[in-house]
């Protein structure tokens, strides 16, 4: 008999786990940035964070929001997406946020009023016509949000919104995950509009925190020049074994259910410091036990059996079954080479003599999420493990 109810382990695609194990550091940097800005008014350095895929940059986000909506902020939060104008999506937000201000019965103050106007003149920016109104029957701010130029119209309802947030004695988070699938002039407009807020006379109590891929912070340089000192980065990687330790042992413990030391060390072995993994070995481990209140080696075995396969079937495959026959020869012969592969030696494996020729397949997998360059010359994937599936299904052997 198997125990599956009550499972406190979370995977999936920014999703927040029991336990931010290994985060601590970062959420009370930013956490104190949000109270500093809450208590002086005024906007600070924004935050980029950056890492792979399933290290839970999302995640992290998500707590962001729930702490600043727990505090009755006003919070903006959006995905930037590569087909899709990034400041229609903010102003969406926005509108939403107003919206929900609006229904909770609050005194509306001349600052609010006039950030649904400033609104509106941003608007006419995607709708010339006036037919979406976002819900609100107002005029446009004449002289704000409606100068054509991106940075000054996004900084004008930025700050219209920050001083909206303040006469009610709140403050404003911006979130934007996947930022690097935004295009270059979104995020021109992005950085030049948070520099200029930054530097205002009257400074707004607003917090902006972004987070995409590895190259996010190179993508940012490459839009505007002064991103690389305007902007506080963070990376976060891979969990410690301590810290992987804790997130499997804490959330069975507090529900009175407990890791046979074996058992955990193989989860801990299996995981990699990799934090899907180790929500995705945690929820098959407790789902096999046959103990209500344990989790065996045994157990624990038969977890990561089914786990192994739900990523190959999963996750795996379907980045597999995404790239095309080029990218597949590419990742090929990564794999066959192993850890962080240089460009000279994929280059020589397929036999091309010059590299330029990989670069396009190169650029398209680091697109993708498939893989990252830790430093010139080199690729490495960016999913742990994703080498021994490849390995697996194609019969390639490494080194």
């Amino acid at each position: 008999m198997s125990y599956s109810e009550g499972n406190p382990y979370r995977p999936g695609a920014g999703r927040r786990p029991p336990v931010l194990a290994g985060r601590d550091a970062l959420i009370q940097t930013i956490a104190s940035e949000m109270d500093r800005a809450y208590e002086d008014e005024t906007c600070d350095q924004p935050f980029v964070i950056w890492g792979l895929r399933g290290m839970g940059k999302t995640a992290l986000l998500n707590y962001l929001v729930e702490r600043a909506a727990d505090q009755d902020w006003m919070v903006i939060s959006v995905e930037a997406a590569s087909d899709e104008s990034l400041a229609k999506r903010i102003s969406q937000a926005i509108a939403q946020e107003l919206r929900r201000y609006e229904r909770s019965g609050k005194p509306l103050t001349a600052a609010f009023k006039f950030a649904r106007s400033v609104l509106k003149s941003f608007q006419l920016k995607f709708d010339p016509t006036g037919a979406t109104s976002f819900g609100f029957n107002v005029d446009p701010a004449q002289g704000y949000a409606d100068s054509g130029d991106s940075a000054m119209d996004l900084q004008d309802i930025m700050h219209a919104l920050g001083d909206a947030a303040r006469e009610q004695g709140s403050a404003v988070l911006i979130t934007i995950d996947e930022l690097q699938e935004a295009s270059k002039a979104d995020l021109s407009a992005l950085n030049r509009a948070l520099h200029g807020i930054g530097q205002e006379i009257d400074p707004v109590p607003l917090v902006f925190v972004g987070a995409g891929l590895p190259d996010l912070p190179a993508v940012l340089a490459d839009a505007t020049s002064y991103a690389e000192r305007m902007y506080r980065f963070f990376s976060i990687g891979s969990l410690s074994e301590d810290e992987s330790l804790e997130a499997l042992r804490v959330p069975a413990m507090n529900k009175q259910v407990f890791w046979e030391e074996k058992a955990l060390r193989r989860a801990v072995e299996f995981s990699q410091g990799y934090p899907y993994f180790i929500q995705q070995s945690g929820r098959c481990a407790w789902d096999a036990r046959t103990v209500r209140d344990v989790i065996t080696a045994e157990d624990c075995k038969e977890g990561l059996a089914i786990a192994q396969n739900e990523i190959d079937q999963g996750l795996y495959r379907s980045r597999w079954d995404r790239a095309t026959d080029a990218e597949r020869d590419f990742l090929k012969a990564m794999a066959s080479i192993g850890a962080e592969a240089p460009i000279s030696e994929i280059a020589q494996h397929l036999g091309k003599r010059d590299l330029k020729e990989l670069s396009v397949v190169r650029q398209a997998l680091i697109k993708k999420g498939q893989i990252y360059s830790p430093e010139r010359g080199k690729v490495a994937f960016a999913l742990p493990g994703f080498d021994g599936y490849i390995r697996r299904i194609t019969a390639v052997s490494p080194g």
